[in-house]
């Protein structure tokens, strides 16, 4: 880019494509808070990854078959149709689960127990309050309230038992005054605890097996829970599939019981009349007659039984109505309706099953397909009903019926007459009994083939391993995390971050040339230090800024081969960006040269060279202005040959009109006949109008810029002054001041890297190797 000497402001060029090099600066750029974020998340994860208490899993199979119902499984009315969604909600439900809780004791809770006592509890019934046991012997223990009020007094062994507790102890093994304290947990909280670590689900769709599992932090809760909460389902369901069989077995118990005294007796005193009377046998009219009396008695038997079935299938109906539920009575299948409003029912409670597999009991669709399993179920309990008003009815005439009999038996002679009463009581109680033992097996029969309905294919065994934390998979996603929210800060921050960054966008934004880019100069533990360390030039010719600040003077000389260059005047949009600093150094690098070279501090407000070259601040150059000292006697000879330096002298209190008086102006006319080189350290732009003065004095103007300080609204601002005093920019000096920017792939600075051809000495990579790596990154 050709410098601009005609005093209009600069275009800026056009924003360049964006590569990926550029999104690795970002992150470089933010290194910090790249890795303060990573580092957090991934240090976080690692902690939680391995501060978590491990998690076991057990798990059981279960085979759910599709059962088909026989003898009087079938007649008992069991609902065989049974999805596998709805015996996994069966299997995960609340009652199961509190069966569970009360059959593992998980509700009992031991607290301050002491470390050399040992005990088996067995039974503890109590209310919610705290009890204290303290051993007071071998055997013997006492019983505390919460206030340590004692309550009684038990033995190792035996049941203790008052009005509001029971406990059970064995094994009690511990030294006197030794014990624990025992209570009962809300059961609510320990159910639905289960139920959220609890998981079933079917093992390929159709199979009919069931994968149920449970996780916890002792693994052998984990099992024990599974493993019981298998056998509370399976013991469910055979009771529910069996409820009519259970009542029908009950029942022909209790008639069997009285039975069997009946027929002893009538057996015993047919037996006595045949010895006393002589009496043997009867006649074949009376015998007809007997046996027509023994088969109403029977028949009247059997309708009893079947009255009793039908009363338990009307029970079981109105039940279901009231809950909400479906239930499909056994009695009467055989009548056409009846066989038609069941397969109804279990078409509609199949829908209902299904669409219950993704919504919920108040669906509408679920409500209307209630509605109808309601109205069939007030259908057959009306069907029921009058069946058993029939059943009834039938009694009553086989009552009549077995009358007319007994008239019959009555005409005959009164020997013949008793043996034929003994001979038809022996006979009804026999066939009776001989009835109610079949249906009774068929009963059981029946009970017992729903057993194989659900089967545990493999119960639960202890895990070994733990499934969480899977610190692998933890880890990793920690990582992924922490990078991912690194990068994400780092966007962020660079997006809120309206800076200049490098000496790339300072091209873009200004339009000014790039002359040369200063590295960061380490100036030691102490950052506040910046007088001599800075001139880096004179105390260490050898280093990498040394040779940033020879590189800036070879792009100075040839950015106006063709200009008059003498006067050369450093300025900065605000204070503190360094170009003390880099006016000092680089009017060092020209004396190297054996020019003859004069500083001069114009900064009068924050002047810093006599500092930076261990000079006298006055007298200076506002003692020279003001007519108070000739110049001779206010120019200092510093300790670099060929070069003077013009202190500031004493701050006035009016800079500006000082630097654009005449006397100024006439001053620089005269040294230029003097010196080879005249470089003036200027004051920033936007800070004071000083600057803008003394670039109208000036051959050249530099423009000294920090990365990752400067707004890109204030460079800006900086290059329209600039440009509405006409001054002669000559190009940008880019300072790494604090180390933040990055000049990644510039000639000089990549010798301050490293990656030159060993222009630096020997010692200066070994003090850089010599830093520790953190300091060395950062």
């Amino acid at each position: 880019m050709t410098p601009n000497f005609t005093g209009l402001s600069p275009v800026p060029t056009q924003p360049s494509e964006v590569h990926l090099n550029d999104y690795l600066m970002v992150i470089f750029r933010r290194k910090r808070i790249f890795l303060l974020s990573f580092c957090a998340v991934f240090l976080g994860v690692s902690i939680y990854t391995f501060s978590m208490k491990p998690i076991y899993e057990s798990s059981a199979t279960l085979y759910v078959m599709s059962e088909k119902g026989k003898g009087l499984l079938t007649e008992l009315g069991v609902n065989q149709q049974s999805s596998i969604p709805a015996e996994i909600e069966i299997l995960k439900s609340r009652t199961n689960a509190a069966e569970v809780v009360r059959r593992l004791h998980l509700n009992w809770l031991v607290t301050n127990k002491s470390s050399d006592l040992t005990f088996k509890l067995l039974e503890f019934t109590a209310d919610s309050n705290l009890y204290k046991i303290e051993v007071t012997g071998a055997d013997s223990y006492d019983i505390k309230d919460a206030d340590g009020k004692v309550l009684g007094s038990g033995q190792s062994g035996a049941l203790f038992q008052s009005d509001k507790l029971r406990i059970l102890l064995t094994e009690l093994h511990g030294s006197p005054g030794s014990g624990f304290e025992l209570s009962l947990a809300p059961s609510d909280p320990l159910v639905a605890g289960i139920r959220s670590n609890l998981a079933a689900a079917e093992v390929g769709k159709g199979t009919g097996i069931i994968r149920v599992s449970y996780a916890n932090t002792d693994r052998y809760v984990a099992k024990d829970v599974v493993n019981t909460l298998s056998q509370v389902y399976l013991e469910q369901n055979i009771a529910f599939k069996t409820e009519e069989a259970n009542r029908t077995v009950k029942f022909v118990d209790e008639q069997l019981g009285g039975l069997i005294d009946k027929l002893d007796t009538a057996e015993k005193n047919l037996q006595t009349f045949k010895s006393g009377s002589g009496v043997m046998v009867l006649d074949a009219v009376a015998q007809n007659a007997i046996q027509k009396v023994s088969d109403v008695e029977k028949q009247k038997a059997e309708i009893v039984l079947e009255k009793k079935q039908v009363e338990f299938a009307i029970v079981a109906l109105k039940d279901a109505l009231k809950n909400g539920k479906v239930y499909t009575p056994s009695a009467m299948k055989g009548d056409p309706g009846v066989a038609a409003m069941a397969g109804k029912l279990t078409e509609l409670e199949l829908q209902k099953r299904a669409l219950l597999a993704d919504v919920t009991d108040s669906h509408p669709q679920v409500r209307a397909l209630q509605v109808q399993i309601d109205e069939i179920q007030r259908k057959m309990v009306a069907v029921y009903d009058t069946a058993l008003h029939n059943l009834a009815k039938l009694e009553a005439s086989l009552t009549q019926l077995g009358s007319q009999h007994e008239q019959e038996l009555k005409r005959l002679p009164a020997a013949e007459r008793e043996l034929a009463g003994l001979l038809r009581h022996t006979k009804v109680n026999a066939d009776i009994y001989t009835m109610l033992l079949q249906k009774r097996e068929e009963a059981r029969i029946a009970r017992a083939s729903t057993i194989s309905s659900i089967n545990v294919i493999d119960p639960a065994i202890v895990p070994r391993n733990p499934i969480k934390p899977e610190k692998l998979k933890y880890l990793l996603l920690g990582l992924v995390a922490g990078f991912m929210l690194g990068v994400g800060l780092a966007f962020l921050q660079e997006y809120l971050d309206d800076t200049v960054k490098d000496a790339e966008e300072a091209k873009r934004l200004l339009g000014f040339p790039h002359l040369a880019t200063i590295p960061h100069i380490d100036r030691g533990s102490d950052e506040r230090r910046s007088g001599a360390e800075a001139i880096v030039s004179h105390t260490e010719p050898r280093s990498s800024v040394a040779e940033a600040f020879r590189s800036l003077r070879t792009g100075l000389h040839f950015s106006a081969i063709n200009r008059d260059k003498r006067v050369l005047v450093f300025t900065s949009s605000f204070p503190g960006e360094g170009k003390s600093t880099v006016s000092a150094n680089l009017a060092i690098t020209i004396a190297q040269t054996d020019a003859r070279v004069l500083l001069i501090d114009c900064d009068m407000r924050r002047s810093s060279l006599h500092d930076k070259l261990r000079v006298d601040k006055l007298p200076g150059l506002s003692e020279v202005l003001a007519g108070d000292i000739e110049f001779a006697a206010a120019v200092h000879t510093t300790e670099v040959p060929n070069l003077h330096l013009l202190a500031a002298g004493t701050t006035p209190p009016n800079p500006s009109e000082l630097l654009g008086s005449v006397v100024m102006r006439d001053l620089l006319d005269r040294l230029r006949e003097e010196y080879d080189q005249i470089i003036i350290d200027a004051p920033p732009v936007l800070a004071v109008t000083d600057a803008p003065v003394l670039t109208t004095l000036a051959d050249i103007v530099l423009v000294v810029m920090e990365t990752a300080r400067v707004p890109a609204k204030a460079a800006t601002r900086m290059r329209e002054l600039l440009g509405a005093v006409q001054a002669p920019v000559a190009g940008l000096v880019i300072n790494d001041k604090s180390g933040r920017g990055m000049s990644y792939g510039y000639y000089g600075y990549k010798y301050g890297y490293g990656y030159g051809y060993g222009y630096y000495g020997e010692e200066e990579k070994a003090s850089a190797k010599a830093k520790p790596w953190w300091r060395r990154f950062f």
